[in-house]
């Protein structure tokens, strides 16, 4: 499987909710190891960095409105994937806001 194969996978959770869709696969230069995640609620459609709330207020309240919530979702926290599903092994209210990861 290639990293880009992931992008617009459904996202479930533990007991089977749906979450969202894939929109980017975070990876850490180390290796080149997968980190995480990223998981847009509505539209997986590119994403251009105001999803984390950056850039011109407008332009973030249309990206938010849009994409709906946005979740990082940690490597270590995929139950699996199988077909064209990735699911969590917790719940989706244990998903990080995505605009908290980037304030680090």
């Amino acid at each position: 499987m290639r990293l880009t194969d992931l992008l617009g996978y459904r996202v479930t959770d533990a007991t089977g909710t749906a979450v969202g869709r894939v929109a980017d696969v975070r990876v850490i230069e180390d290796g080149l190891r997968i980190d995480g995640l990223i998981i847009v609620e509505r539209h997986a459609t590119q994403l251009f960095g105001y999803e984390r709330h950056v850039g011109p207020a407008l332009l973030r309240w249309l990206v938010h409105r849009h994409l709906g919530g946005v979740w990082y979702l940690p490597w270590r926290d995929v139950a699996g994937i199988d077909d064209d599903t990735v699911t969590l092994r917790s719940s989706r209210s244990d998903l990080q806001p995505l605009e908290e990861l980037a304030r680090y």
